[in-house]
């Protein structure tokens, strides 16, 4: 605990975060991870009790009885009228010598369970610092967004401060100004909603990582740059790799092989079932003479308990002949477990591949459309400035003045979507391969 507000307090101080410190943060504070690991310290506290389950019972019994009317005297075994009070006291143990090896099967499937717990907390750890990795790109794209939105904002102000001066002077119509007038508004919304949307990318980290305030709190700027060349490891092999040590993998095995020990339990109700219990007890009444059956004095509790002292053992066989079919309705519903267990992990591995895949497939596709949009930026940006300085010497008209500059903006953005599209796929492929989710060469 101490270490978390030390942790908490340290980020506090140095203010902004990086993507390292909120996937640490996330898996030590999220309340969704938590839940998951009570479930996992449920399942351990299941193994424990079936390892006990082997070992014999024992329970004590204590009573104590008034009787009126006609009942039986324990002193003389008989029908009395007497009114008696007596005492019981007793133990009892008993032991499964054999049951078809349910309570050793149990074991192992409560095992498998705890086992496929734990890694369902993993499978939700990476989840949380994956859609987290997301997050924060989101970020990262929205600063830069909001970068260029406040860049053109600046251009537009700048030329609307030459395009009334030479409206002033008389080298312009009218209308140009208004044109550029309602071009620049335009942007400065653009502006606001690209910085809505930023707050709004703050706030969606901020409750992944469950924080209660989002008052001073921003992220590491990494230095995010583009390979010069597309190296990345074929979806096979990513798949190869990560089918053998992904979570979700693991515990659909788990589970499977859970599944098998529920049959072999099933399959167990059609064996006898040999117990040995043993009973050890005695027996105090108020009406027991000292000297059956001539003496009216009572013996004494001591003596009565030493007197009636009884033990005894026994072996039970059961002998399973008819159940209205219940142990082959148990059977055929623990097979249609196997069934649906081998179902679920062949669905985790599809899953798995389709992520692998899809990411691949992403990555490529948003190299091959940042290194198209990096040729369109430019030459919009050449275009552009071209058209700027015709326009400033009133060669050309607003209206195609705003559309240079629109498919120049237009192509920036683009072009990050594209960065951040690959950079995000390229961190998944990366994780797949088992390298942590971070932002650092």
């Amino acid at each position: 605990m101490f270490s978390i507000l030390f942790f908490a307090f340290h980020l506090q101080a140095q203010q902004k975060w990086t993507l390292e410190d909120c996937i640490k943060y996330a898996l030590d504070n999220n309340i969704q991870i938590k839940q998951s690991q009570l479930s996992a310290e449920s399942d351990k506290i299941s193994v424990l009790q079936n390892k006990l389950g082997v070992l014999p019972n024992l329970n004590g019994s204590i009573s104590h009885n008034y009787n009126w009317g006609r009942n039986i005297d324990p002193s003389s075994n008989s029908y009395t009228d007497q009114q008696t009070q007596s005492n019981t006291f007793s133990l009892n143990s008993s032991v499964d010598l054999f049951n078809g090896f349910q309570k050793i099967n149990s074991i192992r499937q409560s095992q498998y369970n705890y086992v496929a717990s734990k890694l369902d907390v993993e499978k939700m750890k990476n989840d949380i610092a994956l859609r987290i990795g997301q997050a924060y790109l989101q970020i990262l794209f929205n600063i830069e967004q909001v970068g260029i939105s406040q860049n053109q904002v600046d251009i537009s102000n700048l030329q609307i401060t030459r395009t009334k001066n030479l409206f002033e002077a008389g080298s312009i119509a009218k209308g140009n100004l208004l044109d550029i007038q309602a071009q620049g508004a335009l942007e400065e919304a653009n502006l606001v909603a690209a910085q809505n949307q930023l707050e709004l990318s703050y706030l969606d980290l901020a409750q992944l990582l469950d924080l209660k305030s989002t008052a001073n709190f921003e992220i590491e700027k990494p230095d995010l740059k583009m390979d010069n060349q597309l190296t990345l490891v074929p979806a096979s092999q990513v798949f190869a790799y990560a089918s053998g040590v992904m979570p979700e993998i693991k515990s659909a095995q788990y589970r499977l092989e859970s599944s098998y020990k529920g049959l072999a339990i099933a399959r167990a109700g059609r064996y006898p079932n040999l117990t040995l219990s043993g009973y050890f007890g005695s027996n105090y009444a108020d009406n027991f003479p000292e000297d059956f059956p001539n003496n009216d004095k009572i013996m004494s509790f001591k003596d009565q308990l030493d007197r009636n002292l009884n033990k005894s053992l026994r072996f039970s066989l059961n002998i399973p002949i008819f159940n209205g079919y219940q142990v082959n309705a148990n059977v055929s519903k623990a097979k249609l477990n196997t069934l649906n267990g081998d179902y679920n992990l062949q669905l985790a591995k599809n899953q798995l591949q389709k992520s692998i895949e899809q990411a691949f497939a992403d990555a490529q596709g948003a190299y091959k459309s940042y290194n198209a949009s990096q040729k369109a930026v430019t030459s919009f940006q050449e275009a552009f400035n071209y058209t700027q300085q015709k326009f400033d010497v009133g060669m050309m008209n607003s209206v195609d003045y705003n559309d240079a500059k629109n498919k120049l903006i237009k192509s920036q953005s683009d072009l990050l979507k594209a960065k951040y599209n690959f950079i995000f796929k390229k961190v998944i492929l990366d994780f797949y391969q088992g390298n942590p989710i971070t932002l650092s060469k």
